[in-house]
């Protein structure tokens, strides 16, 4: 409040002074701000460059895995009598992955939890657990809908779908590293 006071009994030229004084104060701050501002420049760099590194290690080893026959495809679940993946687990407990190493989620990439659809020709279900897919592929329901028959599937945190045979898409539980 004096200062308000102060400022208001101040001549032109002693606002002026002020000013001046007031950024030469400010000098050394704003240096000491831009080398702070290099130096967080150089960490995030090195933080994305070690985010990509492990990326890169993540999807070869999904590619490893893929190519070894480790890993089934949403298909040889479907069709499996034996547990390649527990039948009571949701899709949201399984990671899915092209033979590239990329992660995919299965349905639409505005959809909330993963879902394959099938058909039977005459009737289109929007399935959310194994047990439910392999149910329905015992009945001799195929992947898919009649106009677009397949798996449609998404990259993650984007809106770009596509849609593969289920022999394309592999399958991985979540706790699986």
């Amino acid at each position: 409040m004096t200062d308000s006071i102060n400022l208001e009994q101040s001549s032109d030229d002693e606002l002026a002074q002020r000013v001046r004084e007031l950024m030469a104060e400010m000098g050394p701050l704003e240096e000491s701000l831009a080398r702070l501002r290099v130096q967080i420049q150089q960490v995030a760099t090195e933080q994305r460059r070690r985010e990509r590194s492990r990326h890169l290690k993540a999807r070869l080893q999904v590619r490893t895995t893929v190519a070894e026959g480790q890993m089934p495809t949403l298909l040889q679940v479907a069709q499996s009598a034996n547990d390649l993946v527990p039948k009571e687990l949701p899709l949201t407990a399984l990671r899915f992955f092209r033979d590239s190493g990329t992660p995919v989620g299965l349905g639409y990439a505005t959809a909330r939890e993963p879902a394959v659809w099938m058909t039977n020709g005459s009737a289109t279900l929007a399935l959310k657990t194994v047990a439910e897919i392999r149910a329905r592929f015992e009945e001799g329901w195929d992947f898919g809908t009649a106009a677009h028959p397949g798996v449609r599937i998404h990259i993650p945190n984007s809106r770009t779908e596509k849609v593969v045979q289920p022999s394309e898409v592999f399958v991985r539980t979540s706790d699986t590293v």
